[in-house]
């Protein structure tokens, strides 16, 4: 059967005891293998019990298919359930998963993970049609799935996480689920048992990493109309070997904000209700604020302009990226400086 993404954290606590063989894959693989864990971890204490539980790759099952039968009605001699686990599964294996799913599960949970697969693909339709197995599509992790997250890794532990710094954990802890774990379990390390309280501060100090400090600082030196600051940003960012086109590319993203922004101001709206219904983080809406200053909608449509063009110069012309990204910037910069 197939289990919804809304309820497969449910399901994980409370498997279905019919179930017997469980498929987890997707585009996220950290939350391929969290989930993995997590369903073993339903029917046996630990994962270092040879006797309850046995981890295979991909590569052994090619080399001796017939093993997985074997395993799947082996007894443990402590008694008891024990899970085989696979790992890196693929459709290639499709017939040898299906050839062993008429085993006698009676002793014994199969879990196989496969990231490299699709919904469309023969082992997932192969579990999605059997009334004992189960498959469980991982993809990466939305806005309210890091809010889980974030509430499993910090808030549970006592931790109090103020909203602009949960706004910017949301923002920039990325889409993997094991990636975001490490960092959230940084954040809790740094912050030690004695302080409880998590500000902006502490979130952009341990997640996220000083190339994407540089990148954001050439931003906000362009979007402020700070001349100087941004020659010294660019420089170096562009010495750590960033991109032009990435810069392009950011830059278009916040100008488009603060344009929606602005129509809003332009419609009678005040700054603060603006940046807000612009959809702009709250974390970076004071900045915002200041970045718009008195300046209209046509100035950031021009911006945006500007921008695009530049773009599309650094693909076509042969021109040095860097000076175009260069002067575009500075352009964007001194008109911002202006007004």
């Amino acid at each position: 059967m197939e289990i919804k993404p809304a309820t497969i954290d449910a399901f994980i606590k409370k498997p279905d005891p019919a179930i017997r063989s469980f498929l987890i894959y997707g585009q996220d693989e950290g939350l391929v293998r969290e989930r993995g864990k997590k369903i073993a971890l339903n029917f046996v204490e630990t994962l270092d019990d040879p006797f309850c539980y046995v981890e295979m790759t991909s590569a052994q099952l090619d080399e001796d298919p017939a093993r997985l039968r074997d395993e799947i009605e082996a007894i443990s001699m402590m008694g008891g359930t024990r899970v085989i686990r696979v790992r890196d599964i693929t459709n290639r294996h499709t017939k040898v998963i299906e050839s062993v799913l008429d085993a006698n599960f009676s002793q014994s949970i199969l879990v196989l993970e496969g990231a490299d697969l699709k919904k469309t693909g023969s082992l997932p339709k192969l579990f999605s049609k059997e009334k004992t197995s189960a498959s469980l599509a991982c993809y990466h992790d939305s806005n309210q799935n890091l809010n889980s997250l974030i509430q499993e890794v910090l808030t549970s532990k006592g931790y109090q996480v103020d909203q602009a710094a949960s706004e910017y954990l949301r923002s920039n802890l990325g889409s993997d689920r094991a990636i975001s774990r490490q960092e959230l379990e940084k954040l809790a390390l740094y912050l030690g048992e004695e302080r409880k309280q998590v500000t902006l501060e502490d979130a952009k100090e341990m997640v996220g990493d000083s190339s994407e400090d540089n990148i954001f600082d050439v931003i906000d030196a362009t979007l402020l109309g700070k001349m100087d600051d941004l020659e010294k940003a660019l420089n170096k960012a562009f010495f750590a070997g960033e991109s032009p086109v990435t810069f392009m590319r950011l830059i278009q993203g916040q100008l488009k904000q603060l344009h929606k922004a602005a129509c809003f101001i332009d419609r009678g709206s005040s700054v603060a209700d603006a940046v807000k219904r612009a959809g702009i983080p709250f974390f970076n809406q004071q900045k915002a604020q200041v970045q718009i200053g008195r300046k209209k909608a046509p100035h950031f449509a021009q911006a945006i302009e500007i921008s695009l063009n530049a773009e599309i110069e650094t693909k076509t012309t042969g021109f040095p990226a860097e000076a175009i990204c260069r002067r575009a910037l500075l352009r964007i910069a001194m008109a911002s400086r202006a007004r």
